[in-house]
């Protein structure tokens, strides 16, 4: 799920010769700020880098290649390539549709949700996704369960499909070790809303991680961007936890329109018993995804949710359907 456009250079394909590594250490991303930010050493000392030139992009959880020589006291480091990576979370930007990296290397993807503010079933959805595409293993995190009851009418349906649901408190603690032993030694992203309390919950999972929290702005039911940089935690015990900015939309950005149903653990079931091949499960006949849809094999909801993703991604394209 790596879409590169015509021209451009693919830079997690960037990796040094046998000469260059000699020269150069290898460090991981910890904390992205544009061209510059905090890469962690084998031994866990980061020092901060710069991205020598201009084609070359870094993003938390790369891991790279940088020159520590000449480097003066207070002077970052130069990353001077970057390891091939085993998937990018991509989503679709506001500039004519082009692909925006969010985090790199991820191996376990979190939605956080909350019942303020109110859930987005739809964007819970996308980023599932995403996850899938990218080979990564996907979970729902109920945030503030002290305060609001599990609904769990709604979100049994995703532990169904594959992806388990921690409910959990920063507050009180509830659910935090499961849902650290869930991530393991693997990496793992916070996304979802503002406001539902991913800072919150990383201070919950990190202690000392000194995230800002937010306060749910009552007038908008919205919260407030408090995270501006994509910073990666390290658990303890191993294994990594990203903080992002929390997003009031998201698309993953896809090549190609046929792999959505792949993103869709029932539609990618279903799908293959459709009479053509190429079927993309909206109008055509013989779809045996439109007749599990009938049959209710498969949430009506749920495909409602597939269909506006494609929608999404064929007008990124410059089309409708």
């Amino acid at each position: 799920m790596k879409p590169t456009r015509t021209g451009e250079r693919d830079s997690s394909k960037a990796a040094p010769n046998a000469a260059q590594r000699a020269a150069v250490d290898l460090g991981l991303v910890v904390a992205a700020h544009g061209r510059r930010g905090l890469l962690a050493q084998p031994d866990g000392t980061r020092l901060p880098y710069a991205v020598r030139g201009r084609h070359l992009k870094v993003y938390c959880g790369d891991r790279v290649f940088f020159a520590a020589a000449g480097a003066g006291a207070g002077e970052p480091v130069i990353v001077e390539s970057i390891a091939p990576r085993a998937n990018e979370l991509q989503r679709l930007s506001g500039r004519g549709g082009l692909p925006e990296t969010i985090a790199a290397n991820v191996t376990h993807l979190i939605v956080v949700m909350a019942a303020l503010p109110a859930p987005d079933l739809y964007l819970t959805d996308r980023y599932l996704c995403a996850a899938r595409l990218m080979g990564a293993t996907s979970a729902i995190a109920w945030n503030k369960a002290d305060l609001a009851c599990v609904p769990t009418t709604e979100l049994a349906g995703y532990a169904a499909l594959g992806s388990p649901v921690f409910p959990v408190s920063a507050i009180t603690g509830a659910g935090i070790v499961a849902l650290r032993a869930w991530i393991g030694a693997g990496t793992a992203i916070l996304v979802g809303q503002s406001g539902v309390g991913k800072s919150s919950l990383l201070n919950a999972l990190v202690p000392g991680a000194d995230a800002i929290t937010a306060q749910i702005s009552l007038s908008s039911d919205e919260g407030r961007h408090t995270t501006t940089t994509s910073v990666l935690h390290a658990l303890e015990g191993g294994g990594g936890l990203l903080d992002t900015p929390g997003v009031r939309d998201f698309v993953p950005a896809i090549p190609e329109r046929t792999a959505i149903s792949s993103g869709f653990v029932e539609i990618a079931e279903f799908g293959c018993q459709c009479r053509f091949t190429d079927c993309r499960h909206l109008r055509e006949s013989f779809c045996a995804v439109q007749e599990a849809v009938n049959d209710g094999l498969i949430e009506a909801r749920r495909y409602e949710s597939y269909r506006r993703l494609m929608n999404l991604v064929r007008q990124s394209d410059g089309r409708t359907d």
